[in-house]
């Protein structure tokens, strides 16, 4: 970068005159540089990247008006045991793919540990960078740059291939503050890139947001409102026009801490306090509805989404919540408190169970339920219908099409819209008969997993197989999928020399594959 050797020089020259004590800053140094949010974003969805850890601890970058330049400061990140940091930046100079790399300001070292493949490497990493800002930023609102960024010795560098992560640097021109600084100062610390629950309930109405922090942020204020005039109800009222009945509607709105309304980055857990026979819907911005599937339980009717705005209740019993420490007292003041909660501390029959952990993570994760309050049935198979609803949770619900016929898929069963999101999706169906009510087999679980992933990802080249003394027993249609999960980590061998591709697939070892393969996706 043009600019960058005087910046380096700069910096030195001012640390030199601190050290003799002299003026912290000198006469005619820059002092309308700004700091400025920024985040790493997905490439493409409205949601962090899976790098954006690597920002924890830098979370402002410096603008420098003057040269229309940007440095941005990262660190080292470890995650599920992987540790890692950013080896390479490019940035997309003209929006169109014209990708170049950045200016290297500093660097630093960090070790991997063994996790990823038995070697403890030596990692030389970017600390902080400066681009010089496109002719498409025009420095108004949020506004994002295209990044090719390579983290290795990571789930991240596999995923990837080539080792280059897709992502945006996002920058919210509306969190900016005035600076001395002429060059960014990186705090290196490693950032954990822990995951705190997010557990409120708003006092008024009884509605509880039940996430994490990937998906909302522990400072974003919960906030709900019963809806009984105006716009927005009357758009929900011609949206609901057809079903008949009365219904209640609620407003469910997420706000930031810099008080701007956002939606989650990805599927959440809403429960509204009703029990009995009832129908939801969300009421969509263009005037149409989604029916909303959820399933009854204790605290009330529960249902993943990822998004918020109109939730209309026809029918149903209203249950009185009783306000706990986790509640959003909708004050100005941010007053989500994260309990920590344990959605599965009441199961009496996963204690000192091989799968215990995964069991507490994928029930706490909103995946599947216990088959009572107080037991989860670690040992009971798992049908095919249970995990490709499962699926379409992961998914976050999305609203679907009912094909005109689903092979015994039975009309208005409770996996109905599951079904009809998986063979719209070719999570199901064209591989084998589908059996929802019969327990999945582990090969068929692979298949969905791996179609579930093909989604969105190009899934690695799978592992050779043939250590296995049973591969004969593998379907065709499931080959190339017990070969991906098994390269993935997500299907182990039941023993040493056999996989079982047969075998039913219990709720724990679901529960295990699934808890692996959030892992590997992310």
């Amino acid at each position: 970068m043009k600019n960058a050797w005087r910046k380096r020089l700069t910096s030195a020259l001012t640390a030199g005159v601190l050290a003799l004590g002299l003026m912290a800053v000198p006469a005619g140094a820059a002092s309308t540089n700004q700091l400025v949010e920024v985040d790493l974003w997905h490439a493409t969805r409205n949601q962090a990247s899976m790098g954006n850890v690597a920002t924890d601890n830098n979370s402002k970058a410096l603008y420098d008006p003057e040269d229309n330049t940007l440095q941005v400061a990262t660190n080292p990140v470890s995650v599920s045991g992987y540790q890692s940091a950013i080896t390479q930046v490019q940035y997309d100079t003209t929006g169109n793919g014209s990708y170049v790399d950045v200016e290297v300001l500093s660097t630093g070292t960090v070790q991997t540990g063994t996790k990823y493949d038995g070697t403890d490497h030596a990692v030389t990493y970017v600390s902080s960078f400066e681009i010089e800002l496109p002719s498409y930023i025009t420095k108004e609102g949020v506004e994002y740059i295209p990044l090719h960024m390579m983290v290795p010795y990571t789930p991240m560098d596999e995923v990837v291939g080539e080792g280059y992560l897709d992502a945006r640097l996002r920058i919210d021109w509306s969190q900016v503050e005035t600076t001395s600084l002429t060059q960014i100062q990186p705090d290196n610390t490693m950032s954990s890139g822990e995951v705190e629950n997010v557990d409120v309930t708003d006092a008024d109405t009884g509605v509880r947001l039940v996430t994490d922090s990937t998906k909302v942020a522990t400072t974003t204020q919960f906030q709900v409102e019963t809806v009984t005039s105006g716009s927005d109800y009357n758009l929900a009222s011609r949206a609901l026009s057809s079903v008949s009945g009365s219904f209640t509607l609620y407003k469910v709105t997420l706000v930031t801490a810099a008080g701007t309304e956002t939606d989650p980055f990805g599927a959440i857990t809403l429960l509204f306090p009703y029990s009995g026979d009832l129908e939801m819907y969300r009421i969509n911005d263009s005037g149409t509805r989604t029916v909303l599937r959820g399933t009854e339980t204790d605290d009330g009717y529960e249902v993943m989404t990822t998004q918020v705005g109109l939730f209309a209740v026809f029918g149903g019993t209203k249950m009185n919540i009783t306000p706990g420490s986790n509640t959003n007292t909708n004050t100005n003041t941010n007053t989500n408190t994260n309990t920590g909660s344990n959605a599965a501390a009441s199961f009496t029959d996963i204690s000192g169970h091989w799968a215990e952990a995964n069991i507490i993570r994928a029930v706490n994760a909103g995946l599947f339920a216990g088959t009572s309050s107080t037991t989860f049935s670690p040992d009971t198979s798992m049908t095919a219908g249970m995990v490709v609803t499962v699926l379409y949770r992961m998914a976050g619900s999305p609203a679907t099409t009912l094909p005109d016929s689903m092979e015994n898929v039975a009309a208005g069963s409770w996996y109905e819209i599951a079904c009809a999101w998986g063979y719209n999706n070719g999570i199901i169906g064209g591989y084998k008969t589908f059996y929802p009510d019969q327990a999945v087999s582990r090969q068929e679980l692979a298949t969905m997993l791996y179609r579930f992933y093909s989604l969105t990802n190009t899934p690695v080249a799978g592992a050779d197989l043939s250590g296995f003394t049973d591969t004969a027993s593998i379907a065709a249609w499931a080959q190339d999928a017990l070969a991906w999960a098994n390269a993935a980590g997500i299907v182990s061998g039941t023993s040493s020399t056999t996989l079982s591709p047969e075998t039913g697939a219990s709720r724990a070892q679901v529960a295990t594959m699934l808890c692996r393969y959030l892992d590997y996706a992310a």
